[in-house]
């Protein structure tokens, strides 16, 4: 019989805080973590703001023994890993048999912004100045690789590049892990830092970046008709999983089980996506099936939107599709008009925000969304959040090349 799997530790480092109630206070009340950077000229860059995190928010988590052979992604993840297992009141020298725990890491460019410093070296100072530890410090694997030695991880482990639906298929392999008896604690979520001159470049270019940065609060409009692109943020966001009885067993605090996830692809090239919704929508339903429950068991669906025209629009033919008539009484909202996008690590906030709704009972809204797109005709939540009865939660991470992956969540105590 599968075992039931629970979420029992939550530890990230972001934008909008690295606590659980800076985290929660920012999406409720909409302090936005987006704001100018420094480096990005007007003349240059179509996109002049991001998420930022101060390094000061996570330089004491992370062994300064690190810092020279680590990326940013890295230190980032290192930082949230070590704030999930606190959470989760877990030491990693205690492991009764480590080779049972598994680190499973998402990420979309991994170290890119490190390379990109180190070829400014190489081409400015010359090749006896750029660091020993890029090759192998800067990969995406690498990332995973120091997570699971400060974890003390030395089961299966794996690094998932699917782009910015990585942390979600992370967070939903491990608890197949689990529940098929593979591994009893597993550490999943994504690790990222998009802020990168190449990225903001080409991105920039072909206008997927959000283009007007005269207000950078509310330069992440999600579902409105202004959205005019999305808006990246650096940060890391890893989850605890464990089987429930083991959780209950050593009085562990459960802030979710996680039911199940599912993925999928629309299979139209790198750019393209299903115009009907329905290749997601079937993804949605199936996993609904799987799980026992029908559309209207879901009580809100914590939407991947993340500003880009294209993107919000998918979010609402795909909640159609998956839902029928229950699309339009379904509450749907995105915490990404605050914290920005951060790429591979979405999911797992998603997930940490979802865990935290169930705690209050309150839906965060979509903050900025003055009116919606004409394609974007759902509830989302606007501007106030939503007291609402939450037992089970969708959330929804979509990417390039017609990626769609979904995972579900029930309340703690359902």
């Amino acid at each position: 019989m599968a075992r039931r799997v629970v979420i029992t530790g939550m530890g990230f480092v972001s934008p909008c805080g690295c606590s659980l109630e800076e985290f929660w206070g920012a999406l409720i009340e909409g302090r936005s973590g987006i704001q100018r950077l420094e480096w990005a000229d007007p003349g240059v860059f179509n996109c002049q703001v991001g998420g930022l995190v101060p390094p000061a928010q996570y330089a004491e988590l992370v062994d300064p023994r690190l810092v020279r052979t680590t990326s940013q992604a890295s230190q980032l993840g290192l930082a949230a890993v070590t704030l999930a297992m606190r959470s989760a009141n877990l030491d990693a020298h205690a492991w009764s048999d480590p080779g049972r725990v598994a680190l499973l890491l998402g990420t979309a460019i991994g170290g890119l912004r490190t390379t990109e410093q180190q070829f400014a070296i190489l081409f400015e100072r010359g090749a006896r100045r750029v660091n020993p530890f890029l090759a192998n410090g800067s990969l995406p694997f690498a990332t995973a690789a120091e997570l699971a030695s400060l974890a003390n991880a030395r089961g299966f482990q794996l690094t998932i590049t699917t782009g910015c639906t990585a942390s979600t298929q992370a967070i939903a392999l491990g608890q197949q892990l689990i529940a098929n008896g593979e591994a009893d604690v597993v550490v999943a979520g994504g690790a990222e830092a998009p802020l990168a001159l190449t990225v903001f470049a080409s991105m920039g270019r072909t206008m997927e970046l959000a283009r007007d940065s005269s207000d950078p609060a509310r330069a992440s409009r999600p579902f409105d008709r202004a959205h005019s692109g999305m808006v990246l943020s650096e940060g890391a966001c890893v989850v605890i999983l464990e089987p429930r009885e083991q959780a209950l067993a050593r009085g562990a605090r459960i802030y979710a089980e996680v039911l199940g996830g599912a993925s999928s692809c629309d299979a139209r090239g790198l750019f393209h996506t299903d115009p009907t919704g329905e290749t997601g929508g079937h993804t949605i339903r199936a996993l609904l099936q799987r799980c026992g429950l029908e559309p209207r068991h879901v009580h809100w669906l914590c939407a991947h939107a993340n500003a880009s025209p294209a993107f919000d629009s998918k979010e609402t033919r795909v909640a159609k599709a998956a839902f029928g008539e229950w699309a339009a009484r379904l509450p749907i909202s995105s915490i990404k008009a605050v914290l920005g996008h951060p790429f591979g690590a979405s999911g797992a906030f998603q997930t940490v925000a979802a865990c935290l709704a169930f705690h209050h009972q309150q839906i965060p809204p979509t903050h900025f969304l003055e009116q919606p797109a004409d394609d974007c005709d759902l509830d989302y939540v606007p501007h106030t959040p939503r007291a609402a009865t939450l037992e089970h939660v969708l959330l929804s991470s979509y990417g390039y090349g017609g990626a769609n992956s979904y995972l579900l969540l029930r309340h703690p105590d359902a």
